[in-house]
């Protein structure tokens, strides 16, 4: 089927894009930080729990008291049901000192990426196609450096960071309305 294509608008692998973005892979867009993650067993964990968060590929999975990160940085899950059937999120924008175990990818935005707006790109993807997991589904990294990422200029991903931040605002106040809500009715 052929696509009209509007002026100012141009055609590409990720479909029809305004004719000053781009289309770069996430290789391009990120620098891979994965050298720098270090798994710690749960019993090791046991013994430093502290205030920083542990990452993994779900999120935070415990606090310890020492980190290796302290920079805004986004998490990819690498392992996990979660890659398939999205039950929650699977990239996270992450910032102060945390430690970051095996089964999540680190990425440090390149420049003229804003780091919102990668991360709430990346978690709109779906992954089921780039799972090179049989058992378990995985994530590999030389699989998702290929992944096409739309890149709009700078100015644009700040405007675009900003509204998805407002929505979100939004959803989360109106999440705790509903909340209180319910528990008003129970009382």
């Amino acid at each position: 089927m052929n696509t009209i294509v509007p002026k100012g608008y141009k055609k590409t692998k990720v479909g029809v894009i305004p004719e000053d973005w781009e289309v770069v892979s996430l290789n391009d867009a990120v620098l891979f930080l994965d050298h720098k993650r270090k798994p710690l067993k749960d019993e090791d964990r046991q013994k430093i729990q502290g205030q920083y968060p542990y990452y993994g590929a779900s999120g935070i999975i415990d606090y310890i008291n020492d980190y290796i990160f302290d920079e805004e940085l986004i998490l990819i899950g690498e392992d996990g049901a979660n890659i398939i059937d999205r039950s929650s999120r699977l990239v996270f924008l992450v910032n102060g000192k945390y430690w970051v175990n095996n089964h999540a990818h680190v990425l440090k935005s390149k420049q003229n990426f804003n780091n919102y707006f990668l991360c709430e790109y990346l978690e709109s993807l779906r992954y089921d196609k780039y799972n090179t997991g049989i058992a378990q589904p995985k994530l590999n990294k030389e699989i998702i450096s290929n992944i096409s990422i739309v890149k709009p200029p700078l100015k644009e991903q700040e405007k675009i960071a900003e509204i998805l931040i407002t929505w979100d605002e939004a959803i989360t106040k109106q999440e705790e309305l509903i909340k209180a809500k319910e528990l008003q009715k129970k009382d």
